[in-house]
């Protein structure tokens, strides 16, 4: 018999008509009803929790009356509803089937009652059905499986960019009129001061201003997926001279040498995303090898025909393993205490937008290298 677990007996539980559910209409009457009296009447209250995510997938349920939300957890702890099911509705199939935790949380929307299906039983009935069901049926679920959790990934994924984006352009706005008068304050120092060493400290002043402004606003083109480009000739041995320029701290570090070389190349491209990229790569490369004691970042760059190449690389410990394979998606990092893992994404979004490639090679405890390879010409593709 239909047992109900946490439901008040003499509420007006369908037992009878659990077999009027869509889920026992392709069915034969002989399996339907072995397969109802196995069944488990669970009845929620609102926020209830059938199961969480990550969880064992031990049963399937058929929802009889009311609703249920299925759930992700989010950054900070938090949960986002995905989508819901509803009476008549069914859900917890596809880990019956395929064995993998719960992708998403189930919980009750409302006051709910529910059908669990376990998963032995719904296994049991598959095998006894005549042909291969089972095969195809596992190949099914499976697919809709990858499906389901690449599309919340990139739901998700979507959600952190548009917040990003929101916050990055609240944060331009609010520092307009300080960058401004920093700007202005520097410039009227520099014409007024004959001292070369203040003239060029309001000149660094100055650009870095500009620096971080641009940096704000590549953060908010990557976050809307765009990347435009304002290519122009751009000489590569110049690029890593104005970068020294605007990083001299790196190359003052006792304990981290820096060597740039470059072969005179000259690409159609923007310099300041060149130098934005050329900036993350380094600043990696120096989080890798600041604890050697005895760090070398080494920048190159070499003239490969039609092509040019960027070599960034290090002799530090090396990309962990755990995320060699996602190194390049937003808001992956590891072990660092700053940062905001979008470093390494917008460095592929601004090589691909100047219609280029990049990859690494790296090994643990021996260091690693970024190869960048652009088309001279913007009518070219690496």
């Amino acid at each position: 018999m239909t047992k109900i677990v946490e439901a008040d007996t003499t509420a007006s539980a369908p037992a009878g008509r659990l077999l009027e559910h869509p889920f026992f209409q392709g069915l034969n009457r002989q399996s339907a009803e072995a397969l109802s009296e196995t069944a488990v009447l669970q009845r929620f209250d609102t926020d209830d929790v059938v199961f969480e995510e990550g969880s064992a997938p031990e049963a399937m349920f058929l929802v009889l009356e009311g609703r249920v939300g299925f759930v992700k957890v989010v950054p900070n702890n938090r949960s986002r509803v995905v989508s819901y099911a509803n009476a008549g509705d069914f859900f917890g199939e596809i880990g019956v089937f395929t064995g993998a935790p719960r992708a998403l949380g189930a919980v009750a929307a409302c006051p709910t009652l529910l059908a669990r299906l376990a998963r032995e039983d719904l296994r049991e009935l598959i095998r006894r059905t005549p042909g291969p069901v089972d095969q195809i049926l596992q190949s099914i679920v499976n697919h809709l499986h990858h499906t389901t959790r690449h599309y919340v990934d990139d739901m998700l994924k979507q959600e952190k960019m548009a917040l990003v984006g929101n916050m990055v352009n609240t944060i331009i706005h609010d520092f307009k009129n300080p960058f401004t008068l920093i700007s202005l304050g520097a410039e009227l120092m520099q014409q007024h001061h004959r001292d070369e060493r203040t003239r060029h400290l309001c000149a660094s002043m100055i650009k870095q201003v500009e620096r971080m402004v641009e940096m704000a606003n590549e953060i908010s083109e990557f976050s809307k997926g765009t990347q435009v480009l304002k290519p122009a000739r751009v000489e590569m041995p110049r690029v890593l001279e104005r970068f020294r320029e605007l990083n001299e701290p790196f190359f003052q570090k006792d304990d981290i040498r820096i060597e740039m070389d470059s072969e005179p190349v000259v690409i159609e491209a923007e310099e300041n995303k060149l130098l934005r990229v050329l900036q993350n790569l380094v600043g990696n490369a120096i989080d890798a090898v600041e604890e050697a004691g005895d760090g070398q970042v080494r920048i190159r760059v070499r003239d490969r025909g039609e092509y040019c190449e960027i070599q960034v690389s290090d002799n530090g410990k090396g990309i962990p393993e755990e995320i060699r394979n996602t190194i390049f998606e937003p808001f992956v990092t590891y072990g660092k205490k700053r940062g905001t893992g979008l470093g390494t994404a917008i460095v592929k979004s601004i090589v691909e937008a100047h219609r280029g490639r990049i990859r690494f090679e790296t090994a643990s405890g021996c260091g690693t290298t970024f190869f960048i390879i652009l088309p001279k010409s913007q009518g070219a593709r690496a």
